[in-house]
């Protein structure tokens, strides 16, 4: 199951939120409220949604300032991956995140909405903080 945010455009440098998003010890304030017992160091990090499923995470690609992929981690509930896009414009850049959860039919249906809103909603925490 797949769901990708859609394009952002924000005034300001991609290189910051490249910086907030590549350090996972800096992503606390742009977690949803679903989002409990977050724990981070630079490069890993795990917490709980809703307490439905365990999040282990790491960020497994970066690509300064255009792209930062997080893969899921040993002791997830379900494989993922995580990707924030960042493209340069003239005026700012375009912000899209996509996210691929790895579970059954059932679950995808029921987890569908949800995703949806979670990669909105940071999406729209990466314009807030870059406008800021």
């Amino acid at each position: 199951m797949k769901a990708t945010s859609a394009p952002l455009q924000i005034a300001g440098n991609p290189a910051t939120a490249y910086l907030k998003i590549s350090n996972f010890s800096s992503l606390a304030s742009m977690m949803p409220p679903q989002v409990q017992d977050f724990k981070a160091t630079e490069d890993t990090c795990s917490f709980n949604v809703g307490g439905m499923a365990q999040i282990n995470m790491r960020i497994s690609q970066k690509v300064e300032p255009s792209l930062v992929v997080i893969s899921s981690d040993e002791g997830s509930t379900f494989p993922f991956t995580l990707a924030f896009h960042f493209t340069p414009g003239d005026a700012g850049f375009t912000s899209k995140v996509e996210a691929e959860v790895n579970v059954n039919m059932i679950m995808a249906a029921m987890l569908k909405p949800q995703m949806q809103k979670f990669v909105d909603t940071l999406n729209q925490q990466i314009k807030t903080f870059c406008e800021a």
